[in-house]
């Protein structure tokens, strides 16, 4: 390669994913933005359970390739014996971390090596990859960052954590004070001495020497605590892009049969009235939990859509029936952005997941909290405590509420009057969204910022 060439080189990425959708798609999301965006490209090394996502992926950015991870999946059906029942899938990096040599090797075959690593969080084991080839490694945050900012600490620091106490957190903006139920649930599901973990950690400790950060935040929600990152990891390096999901990756896309219905119905709703229900496309709830939820709904007396996982028999029996002209059930994948966008729904009952956390919040609904594990504990705090856009009506796998105290919470979050305020919150939350990624706004500039940081590296 000449020198002329050298110095116009384009960045090329090379974006290792893992495997779980909740990581998978807000990185295909970025990643299609980095490219389509500012003709970056890139190699996305995926498992085989992957590919139908990558396929969308790669049909909506040109410049984009897949390189295939030649590894067994575990998180493929017909893998799923290789970790056991319960596991953390944390513990599918450890698997993938095995990859570091086929990694290294491919990209020095190559004409147009990788002049960047990026990475999922969880996958901190591709820092060795990218100090292999001698490029940085960008570590990519599918959690917010106050999630961030509690966990990082905690993997740098003794574990495992003591049950009976609060985990206190001195240096994050407010001083938070974590109750041990609340801490991430790989952070408490970590066994000391345990092989496979002890090399998970070594990967969460392996993000703290990466050369720069991407969150899927946006400043006006998360400033404080990404200004706490960057005095954290010593650089300025720390870029919020977010909400991704605005990049219109067509990665999301599922097959939509039954939904016409589903639109129509809404289209005959008040705007604003309809209650969405979701806790994620693999969470079952179990029966009398359902049962709860099912009779809270039927009596709050509001429109409702609940989407439920394939398995049907969580649904309490008759519901559908009895609720037909106020609600409607969703099995299996739901067209959930489409959903909240839509001027009908103006409430959303979640487990406040990242992902549906920030769809939530970009579509100006009242979020309606019902944590279960992982970092969800957190990002509810956040939107309840932090922003007061939103309010708590559960918390826990186990939790079976009272029905009608759930029902008056799941009508007051649609029009009740002592929930105005919060329902203004919302909305302003959804303005700063939608300001962050237009144009000049915060996260459209720091992925500028970014992109001229990679460019610099690619041309050196």
């Amino acid at each position: 390669m000449s020198s002329a060439d050298v110095s116009s080189r384009r960045p090329h990425v090379l974006v290792i994913a893992f495997p779980s959708q909740g990581h998978l798609l807000p990185l295909l999301d970025f990643t299609h933005l980095l490219s389509t965006r500012h003709r970056v490209h890139v190699t996305v090394a995926a498992t085989p359970s992957s590919l139908p996502l990558l396929s969308a992926f790669l049909a909506s950015t040109p410049l984009a390739a897949a390189l295939p991870m030649p590894l067994p999946d575990p998180s493929a059906p017909e893998q799923a014996g290789q970790l056991a029942p319960g596991t953390h899938h944390a513990l599918l990096a450890v698997p993938l971390s095995t990859l570091r040599r086929p990694l290294v090797s491919w990209a020095r075959a190559q004409r147009d090596p990788p002049t960047a690593v990026l990475s999922d969080f969880f996958l901190g084991s591709a820092q060795h990859v990218a100090d292999d080839l001698r490029v940085p490694r960008v570590v990519f945050y599918s959690s917010g960052a106050f999630a961030t900012a509690v966990a990082e600490p905690l993997w740098n620091g003794s574990l495992p954590l003591d049950p009976n106490s609060p985990v206190v957190l001195g240096d994050l903006p407010g001083s938070p004070s974590i109750p041990y139920a609340h801490v991430p649930s790989m952070l408490k599901a970590y066994v000391p001495g345990d092989p496979d973990w002890e090399l998970a950690r070594e990967g969460f400790l392996l993000n703290s020497r990466a050369w720069g950060a991407v969150v899927n935040t946006f400043a006006a929600m998360e400033g404080d605590f990404l200004d706490h990152l960057k005095r954290r990891f010593g650089h300025g390096r720390v870029w919020a892009v977010g909400p991704v999901s605005a990049s219109g990756c067509r990665a999301r896309e599922r097959p939509t049969a039954g939904t016409e219905e589903l639109f129509s119905w809404l289209a005959a709703c008040p705007a604003r009235s309809v209650l969405y229900v979701c806790f994620g496309s693999m969470y079952k709830p179990p029966p009398a939990q359902a049962a709860a939820l099912g009779a809270a709904l039927e009596a709050s007396g509001v429109r409702f859509i609940w989407a439920v996982s394939a398995d049907v028999a969580v649904l309490p029996e008759g519901l559908e029936e009895r609720a037909r002209d106020r609600g409607r059930v969703v099995r299996g994948w739901a067209p959930q952005m489409e959903i909240l966008q839509h001027d009908a729904v103006g409430a959303f009952v979640t487990h406040c997941g990242w992902n549906s956390t920030l769809e939530g919040v970009a579509a100006g609904v009242t979020l309606v909290t019902w944590p279960m594990k992982a970092d969800q504990f957190i990002d509810a705090r956040l939107v309840v405590d932090v922003h007061g856009a939103a309010v708590r009506a559960a918390e826990g796998e186990s939790a079976v509420p009272d029905p009608r105290t759930l029902a008056r919470v799941f009508a007051d979050a649609v029009d009740g009057a002592e929930l105005a305020g919060v329902r203004a919150k919302a909305a302003t939350l959804a303005v700063a969204a939608a300001e962050a990624v237009e144009e000049g706004g915060s996260s459209w500039l720091d992925l500028e910022r970014m992109v001229r940081e990679l460019e610099a590296v690619a041309a050196a």
